[in-house]
């Protein structure tokens, strides 16, 4: 049992964990920022649709489903649902998923409409397949027992369990039901299965974006009115330096008892708790802090960070991104203390101490910088240009009989290269650009050339030779994939059409907060 658990402790806990952080935001009250701040009632109306309202109370039930099913591993239902019709998306961090919520009603009432349902038996069926439930690959009750349990203790029952299981399968079934009756016709088969499979041969012509910069010129006045149109981004970049403590995590020892680990990890909560409320009282000194707290935390020490750009912190919190993010963060100005920041090694809490604003630079400090980017920019357009004139000049020399041997002999600056034959759905391995690649010279005739790629070094353009179906054993079964596929897809747009229908005619409005 215990080892089971510890294998699907990641599961458990991110169910669990993101439960109780909804179940906070519904019923602690949501304090959003702007126009939105304040505490919310739970009875107040968060939203209405089908013309009839529902609470914000009502909303976090609805909205703890969404995280039940991602927490169970039903991803279909978590994520597919809300994307089946995406009218009222929350532009807040962490705020309500109105189209999952809106949506869920409108399936449940489309399923009664249709007499579309699942039985419990299907459900409970259905609920012992999933990977969370299960043991070596079978459905294991103490896990299930477990996640019950926990689950419970967090305001679910077995029948919410059961009922969610319900939702998905409807879900299921009602897409089959608008879609059932949609088959690709056989030249769509046939067409697709020709794009995926046919090989491709084909070569690359080159332009390095290094021979254009070499090539272009920039004159000392081009720089000088550069550098005035766009003088108030050469700016030095903001530093700060500051101070801070951090209060390491305690180590589990294997060789202490589980009571004994425990209880240090209490006392270690409780250190970081007194510290945040005393750190932040106003006129606290944050030296002095540290002296009072090593009493019961020896190991505790103060350090101090000279000045530094956001780019380049110190090596002591170089891996700590979230901590260099609080140094910078715009609220805090010299003297403030941050609010505790969790990174890998513990809780820091910082106080900035000096803040040096960004200075604007001169002309000669910037004077290679703007160079460079006036070099690149000059090269880009002369590549472009040039990409241009190459395309047309093989085309013609194509379409004219010519070989790409001919067409591209002696030709300065152009790179050629055979590409080993691919396919669209396995493209030239070993080829940074490879799929971009496979994807423009799939839709190329044969004969033709492909529009210029862009890639971090220059210019590509995919002459395709030849394309050739050849004949496989697996045709047959190649084919049938790619009915399927075709199948599934479209099957999918016309159920998210549908829904899409449904749910403005059940016009959900959300409440003006």
């Amino acid at each position: 049992m215990l080892e089971f658990f510890r294998r699907h402790k990641g599961p458990f806990m991110i169910a669990i964990t993101v439960i109780i952080i909804v179940s906070f935001s519904v019923w602690g009250g949501w304090t959003g920022s702007g126009r939105n701040a304040g505490m919310i009632n739970p009875t107040d109306v968060a939203f209405t649709i089908y013309g009839r309202d529902y609470s914000h109370a009502d909303m976090g039930r609805l909205q703890r489903t969404q995280q039940l099913a991602y927490g169970l591993g039903m991803y279909e239902l978590a994520f597919g649902l809300p994307a089946a019709a995406q009218q009222i998306q929350s532009t807040e961090r962490g705020g309500p998923n109105y189209d999952f919520v809106g949506n869920l009603i409108v399936l449940r009432e489309e399923a009664l409409k249709y007499g579309v349902a699942a039985s419990d038996d299907e459900a409970k069926k259905r609920m012992e397949s999933l990977p969370v439930f299960q043991k070596d690959g079978k459905f294991d009750p103490a896990a299930a027992s477990e996640m019950e349990d926990r689950l419970r203790a967090n305001g679910f029952s077995t029948g919410d369990l059961i009922g969610l299981v319900k939702d998905q399968i409807v879900y299921e079934r009602l897409q089959d039901l608008v879609g059932s009756n949609y088959t690709p016709s056989a030249q769509a088969v046939a067409s697709a299965y020709a794009a995926s499979q046919q090989t491709i041969r084909a070569s690359t012509v080159t332009l390095a974006l290094e021979d254009f910069k070499k090539k272009a010129t920039v004159k000392d006045d081009e720089i000088a009115k550069y550098f005035e149109e766009n003088k108030d981004t050469y700016k030095t970049a903001e530093k700060r330096a500051a101070a801070f403590v951090l209060f390491e995590k305690p180590k589990p020892d294997d060789k202490k008892k589980a009571e004994e680990n425990a209880k240090a990890q209490t006392d270690y909560e409780t250190h970081v708790n007194d510290f945040d409320s005393k750190f932040k009282a106003p006129g606290a000194d944050i030296a002095k802090l540290v002296e009072e707290f090593k009493k019961a935390t020896p190991a505790l020490k103060l350090e101090t960070i000279p000045a530094f750009e956001r780019g380049t912190p110190p090596e002591s919190i170089k891996a700590e991104e979230a901590v260099v993010k609080e140094i910078f963060r715009i609220a805090l100005k010299k003297d403030s203390h941050s609010d505790p920041v969790e990174g890998s090694k513990g809780y820091y809490f910082i106080k900035i101490t000096d803040v040096q604003e960004p200075k604007q630079q001169e002309l000669k400090e910037v004077t290679a910088t703007i160079k460079e980017t006036l070099v690149t920019q000059k090269a880009q357009e002369a590549m472009t240009k040039a990409a241009n004139e190459v395309r047309i000049a093989l085309v013609d020399g194509l379409k004219a009989g010519k070989k790409l041997d001919e067409l591209t002999k002696g030709k300065e600056g152009w790179k050629v290269e055979s590409l080993p034959d691919f396919t669209t759905g396995n493209p030239p391995p070993n080829n940074p650009n490879g799929q971009q690649i496979a994807t423009d010279a799939g839709n190329t005739a044969a004969g033709g050339v492909t529009k210029p790629i862009t890639t971090e070094t220059g210019v590509i353009l995919v002459v395709v030779t030849a394309k050739e179906l050849y004949k496989r054993d697996d045709t047959a079964t190649l084919k049938q994939s790619e009915e399927s596929s075709i199948a599934s897809q479209m099957r999918s747009e016309m159920f998210k059409a549908w829904f899409g229908k449904v749910r403005t005619q059940a016009a959900m409005k959300v409440a003006v907060r």
